[in-house]
């Protein structure tokens, strides 16, 4: 019997699990289009990189909004391509991407938390400013500087000073290289 206490990440690998067993049975049917098997393998591919790489939030987020835009892409196809024939298989296939629509909500709510333990910062929990970057910094890592007036200079300011052009200790400017 296979030992499950050891297993790591379980809840995205089931997510994973979950989803590559309802999309495998959804395009089993010929009325699934192309694109509906592209943006399932792209969301199986995101988590499969979420799965790998353990320490980035990125694969989390990425894997998030593909599986948000699914919802409608779903519902898409389903409304455009539902069969007209009823046979076993269809149906069936029709069933299971009908599931796998109803559990993506749920979906989303577990890869943003799973998101957020990684230590993703959602965009809505501050300013607007938060989507691009940490409110409180111009750019990730770089902290906001103090406005620096260059009319009115102050003494924080680096001037350009004198060099010793000779060894007698005579000061001249620096010289223009132009």
């Amino acid at each position: 019997m296979v030992d499950l206490s050891n297993v790591t990440n379980k809840p995205l690998k089931l997510v994973f699990l979950v989803h590559f067993v309802l999309i495998t049975w959804g395009v089993q049917g010929f009325w699934s289009p192309d694109s509906f098997l592209f943006y399932n393998s792209l969301f199986i591919l995101t988590l499969l990189w979420a799965i790998h790489n353990k320490e980035s939030d990125d694969p989390l987020q990425i894997a998030l909004i593909i599986n948000a835009l699914s919802i409608l892409f779903d519902v898409i196809v389903l409304a455009v391509y539902f069969p007209t024939n009823f046979r076993t298989s269809e149906r069936f296939s029709v069933a299971m991407t009908i599931l796998n629509l109803v559990i993506r909500p749920l979906t989303c709510v577990i890869l943003c938390r799973l998101s957020s333990e990684r230590g993703a910062d959602f965009p809505g929990r501050g300013t607007f400013g938060d989507i691009f970057g940490r409110g409180d910094s111009v750019a990730p890592g770089r902290p906001r500087a103090a406005y620096d007036d260059i009319d009115n200079p102050s003494g924080h300011q680096s001037v350009p000073g004198v060099v010793t052009v000779d060894g007698s200790g005579g000061k001249q400017p620096p010289p223009y290289h132009g």
